[in-house]
């Protein structure tokens, strides 16, 4: 039979740590697997429990209730009947007994057994209590945790098991153990006190009986039980009186039951001498006897031999206890199926049970991580929680698949937003931001913002790009419509700088005949045909009066002239011939109306001489003149503007027409007309 006390290492996919939440350290959704912990305990009441007290007064009077308890042999508990204790450290001397089925050891104040030695972690290990026994579990401690000088994570401890870690060495106390020692120890005692007793008597009575034989040949002659009366009711058998005879034996007196008659001695008083040789002898004999049974050795019966279907069975399930250990639960479901064959009943603690379960968690668990590395994320979530519950070590594997599962969905959610932005496409990266984590929307919020705008902006340049294109076609179509239109009327262009006008609106009649489809080069030939005899008639009153040295009054026929050529639209000498003659008019009429004191006309006419002629500087000094006319017409109005407004405001306006641009008079003229008429 097992022994509950047998210590054994606990294989890695055992889970005997209980869990932190609830009141007694189980879990809200239910007590721990009683695969591994046995029965489950039934719970305790929590009626009467409701109390008010800040934390740290409750702590503190826990950590004191705790203390007392342990110095005082005699308090009630209700934990296990287990302690701890400290054998060497800064808290050397120290009890812990258990409060419930776990105790938390560290250095952290929340801890169970709080430690002073600050090499031990906050939380350093904890104990757990179960059917089993008590499990010890470290905590990912930083410096490990050592038990009977071994280090180890996890293991089922036995009584009297000493656990190092850091500076402190703890002794583990099994109370109902240590009774069973204790009166295993007194028993143990008892027996070696009552074989040396026998031993002692044995001695004694090996003494007497040397002693007796050593006296056989002193034997007293009025011993009543060597009287012949005697003697005749005790015969011994032929064969003993012959073999002590043959061997000369003298018998040793044995003692005898009551006499039945009164003995009757003999005449002599004594024993003859055949008498004395056959209790010599006698005695002889039972010394030998006596020697052969304490040569005879004591003791039970030697063990029978070992079966050995038994011990190939416990081989077979110490190698399925390793293949738990190397995580091959399907080798140890095999190895223990082949134990229960030799041995029905062998898997006592249900190995192959939970070996079962744990190659069902394993394969579950191996189809997550394919369907993660396939990026199949929903079907992994769904195939994660359809996982049964295993030990601590596949806990946290499936807490370590969860985050890595999290975490690559959002990875893989991240990339797929990141490969949708080289896309340029809004409506289809919104739907995938909107399914990343809420921490990771606003980044890629603004990101999208900013590609937004820089699509409209784009679009923006886009169209501009466009309009400008399609004006310089259309640019480009005139141009070349244009000139098709002026290679159309080639000959009434020669025909009209040769001065033959008469001949020019002629060449308009047949570049319409020869257009007829065309309504551009016919509203080109019609407005030809009206501006030809226009401007002919203009030009030919301009030279007249320039023949007639009438230059103030050719100025304005040959300004209609000349606007009239500009309409006509074409290039030749006769357009600068033109230009020249209306120039030297155009400053002859300026100079007359500057000495008229008409300012205004005068200016126009300077300006106009100054364009069509920009290096005359009779042109230029004309307009240097009208500046300071315009100054001194200034000032007049300057004088008049508050006896007569009306008449400043009209000096004011000729002095604007007059003054040239920028200039510091035609901005005040400009300033002071504003003041008059607001």
């Amino acid at each position: 039979m097992k022994s509950p006390s047998r210590r054994r290492l606990a294989s890695e996919d055992e889970d005997f740590a209980a869990p932190a939440s609830g009141e007694d350290g189980y879990p809200d959704d239910g007590p721990p697997n009683p695969d591994l912990y046995g029965e489950e305990s039934p719970g305790r009441s929590r009626t009467g429990e409701t109390r008010v007290a800040s934390i740290e007064s409750v702590e503190e009077a826990r950590r004191s209730r705790d203390e007392d308890e342990d110095d005082n042999a005699d308090a009630t508990r209700a934990g296990p009947p287990v302690q701890m204790h400290v054998l060497d450290g800064p808290d050397k001397g120290r009890k812990k007994r258990f409060q419930s089925v776990r105790m938390v050891v560290g250095r952290n104040k929340d801890c169970d057994f709080v430690l002073e030695d600050q090499s031990v972690s906050r939380r350093h290990l904890e104990l757990v209590y179960g059917q089993a026994g008590v499990v010890m579990r470290d905590l990912g401690s930083v410096s490990g945790t050592q038990v009977n000088d071994q280090r180890v994570d996890e293991c089922l401890l036995k009584h009297g098991d000493e656990i190092s870690m850091g500076k402190t060495r703890l002794r583990f106390v099994d109370e109902s153990e240590q009774i069973k020692e204790l009166r295993a120890q007194a028993e143990a005692r008892e027996a070696a006190e009552k074989r040396e007793r026998e031993a002692a008597a044995r001695e004694a009575e090996e003494n007497r009986k040397n002693q007796a034989a050593a006296r056989g040949s002193e034997v007293d002659p009025n011993d009543p039980r060597f009287n012949e009366a005697t003697n005749a009711n005790y015969k011994l058998p032929e064969s003993f009186k012959e073999n002590s005879r043959a061997k000369g034996a003298v018998a040793v007196p044995r003692s005898r039951p009551p006499i039945r008659s009164t003995p009757t001695r003999s005449n002599s008083g004594g024993l003859t001498g055949k008498q004395k040789a056959l209790i010599g002898g006698g005695g002889a004999l039972v010394v030998v006897l006596v020697i052969g049974l304490m040569l005879i050795p004591s003791g039970p019966p030697p063990p029978p031999p070992p079966d050995p279907k038994v011990e190939k069975a416990k081989v077979l399930m110490q190698q399925a206890r390793e293949s738990v250990r190397a995580d091959d639960f399907a080798n140890a479901v095999r190895l223990v199926a082949e134990a229960e064959k030799l041995v029905p009943g062998i898997d006592a603690d249900n190995l192959a049970r939970g070996a079962r379960t744990q190659l069902e968690v394993m394969t579950s668990l191996d189809a997550v991580r394919t369907l993660i590395e396939e990026k199949q994320f929903d079907e992994a979530r769904a195939k994660l929680e359809a996982t049964p519950q295993g030990t601590a070590k596949t806990d946290d594997i499936r807490r370590k698949l969860a985050t890595e599962l999290e975490e690559k969905d959002i990875a893989w959610r991240l990339q797929q937003v990141e490969e949708s932005f080289a896309s340029r496409d809004p409506e289809t990266i919104r739907p995938l931001i909107a399914q990343l984590p809420p921490l990771n929307r606003p980044a890629y919020e603004v990101k999208l913002t900013d590609l937004e705008a820089e699509l409209a902006k784009e679009a923006q340049d886009a169209s501009r790009r466009t309009r400008n294109a399609n004006a310089r076609a259309a640019e480009v179509a005139k141009e070349k419509r244009k000139e098709f239109i002026a290679e159309a009327f080639t000959d009434v262009e020669r025909r009209f700088n040769g001065g033959d006008y008469q001949r020019a609106v002629l060449e308009c009649d047949r570049v319409m005949d020869k257009h007829r489809a065309d309504k551009d080069v016919k509203d080109r030939a019609l407005a030809l045909k009206r501006l030809i005899p226009q401007f002919r008639r203009a030009l030919e009153d301009g030279q007249k009066k320039l023949d007639a040295n009438s230059l103030e009054a050719a100025a304005k026929p040959l300004r209609r002239a000349a606007e009239l050529y500009r309409q006509i639209g074409f290039r030749g000498s006769l357009g600068n011939t033109i230009d020249e003659q209306l120039a030297s008019s155009s400053l002859a009429a300026g100079q007359s109306a500057l000495k008229k004191g008409d300012l205004g006309a005068a200016g126009s006419h300077f300006r106009e001489a100054l364009r069509l002629n920009p290096g005359d500087g009779r042109a230029r000094e004309g307009l240097e003149n009208l500046q300071k006319k315009a100054e001194e017409l200034f000032l007049r109005a300057y004088i008049q503007r508050d006896r007569d407004p009306k008449a400043a405001a009209e000096m004011f306006k000729v002095v604007i027409e007059t003054a040239s641009e920028g200039s510091d008079v035609k901005r005040k003229a400009e300033m002071y007309l504003s003041e008059l008429q607001p």
